[in-house]
């Protein structure tokens, strides 16, 4: 096994294109240390309990935020983390800082290493990784002491190893896609749609035998829910809630549908963006979504039946767009029926980042089968999607700008959105 991991670390290490992944991972990391280098991590209302019940920690007072109270409102893992970079010597502030750039660094050569792997288009999985990189959204998280950019980097990693399962049936992917689902929930509590998605695609992945399918679901959930349950248990047992007393927005349906349009088209088209670029860009998205789901995945679906799943190339099947795409789905409608009655902005950026990662993952192999697998269309068709697609990713990234904002937010305004660096609102004080 060891033996096996350094072969595979040395043809990593000879190929052009993973180098250049690692390059731009390096990047991503080196922009969020230089932007905080001055002031150190933006911090905000929930900073303050995350940073102070670290403190307390270190400094033997128990797991207690700065009002006294024990906290509750968040997971221990992210001040843990926190009070860790105390016992080695440097000030939980600047642990902070320090771990969310590694975090954002790890998650663009998460998701860059998976496009690489399972793209046969190599430019492609590149400028894939390029748009991760240069993402306002996760950038500007990764930036603040919060426990945002740790969650997405945990929750890709849990979604890449279970992917990685379905497709190859490798047992340590299975075990590996549990533990990182469990670090996600200790991160933060909407954890728990992965784990829920985790358990439901394992029962119904159908090529394997009902009883291999529930050994799974149940070694899975047990291995990704045991620690959230001690905490929540804790938590029960100390405050008499799960997660903290909270107060809502009171935000209707209505409303936060029309809020998450609104954070998706900011994703799409960034503020400040020319209007030119911008028609470019819907023109490429509507492109994407026609020719790529409408032609592409019904010719893939048709092959996938026909062809040996271990000698099909990388993007053959659907089997690695159902945990991204399943978890985006199920991430939304436990944003849509829970954060109107736990946080007091709504459904905003912030809240919807995790599922960043997954569906730009997803949209890049589906493109990939349809430059790869035609859809019924000729070559000259595929590849000037292509370059109008290419040419569009450019623009995209070229015209990530913002205005930065050292005030507060309005009252009623939805924090921390795609494209502006106001401090997002945190949710109101737990005892």
């Amino acid at each position: 096994m060891i033996y096996t991991a350094l072969e595979k670390t040395a043809r990593f290490g000879r190929d052009p294109f993973a180098l250049l992944i690692v390059f731009i991972a390096g990047l991503g990391t080196a922009h969020i240390l230089v932007r905080t280098a001055t002031y150190g991590a933006a911090v905000t209302y929930d900073s303050t309990f995350l940073l102070s019940t670290a403190i307390n920690f270190l400094a033997g007072e128990g797991w207690r935020d700065f009002t006294g109270g024990s906290t509750v409102g968040w997971p221990p893992l992210f001040p843990l983390l926190l009070a860790a970079s105390g016992w080695v010597g440097t000030n939980p502030l600047e642990g902070s800082r320090l771990l969310n750039a590694a975090a954002f660094g790890l998650t663009i050569l998460a998701a860059g290493c998976w496009l690489r792997s399972n793209l046969r288009s190599q430019w492609l999985a590149l400028v894939a990784t390029a748009i991760i990189t240069a993402s306002l959204p996760l950038s500007d998280i990764a930036s603040y002491l919060l426990t945002d950019a740790l969650f997405v980097l945990f929750t890709l990693l849990a979604l890449i190893r279970l992917a990685a399962f379905l497709r190859r049936g490798a047992r340590t992917s299975l075990w590996w896609s549990a533990v990182f689902t469990a670090l996600a929930a200790l991160t933060r509590y909407p954890g728990v749609v992965l784990i829920g998605v985790g358990v439901l695609l394992l029962l119904g992945w159908r090529t394997r035998s009902l009883a291999a399918r529930l050994k799974d679901a149940v070694v899975f959930g047990a291995v990704s829910s045991v620690p959230l349950a001690g905490v929540l248990t804790r938590n029960w047992a100390i405050s008499g809630t799960l997660t903290g007393y909270s107060r809502g927005s009171g935000q209707s349906l209505s409303d936060g549908l029309s809020q998450i349009v609104e954070v998706f088209g900011e994703w799409v088209v960034p503020p400040n963006t020319p209007d030119g670029v911008a028609y470019l860009l819907w023109l490429v998205v509507g492109l994407v979504g026609l020719a790529a789901v409408v032609l592409g995945v019904s010719r893939v679906r048709s092959n996938s039946h026909k062809q040996d799943p271990e000698a099909a190339p990388p993007s053959a099947g659907l089997g690695p767009v159902l945990p991204f795409g399943g978890f985006a789905v199920a991430y939304l409608v436990f944003m849509v029926a829970v954060v109107p009655f736990t946080v007091s902005q709504g459904v905003d950026s912030r809240y919807l980042l995790p599922i960043y990662g997954p569906l730009l993952l997803a949209a890049a192999l589906l493109l990939d089968r349809f430059l790869y697998h035609g859809g019924g269309l000729d070559g000259a068709v595929r590849y000037g999607l292509a370059s109008l697609v290419l040419l569009g990713a450019l623009a995209h990234i070229g015209f990530r700008r913002t205005e930065i904002s050292l005030l507060p937010p309005k009252r009623g305004s939805p924090g921390l959105q795609a494209g502006r660096t106001t401090a997002p609102t945190g949710s109101p004080p737990r005892p």
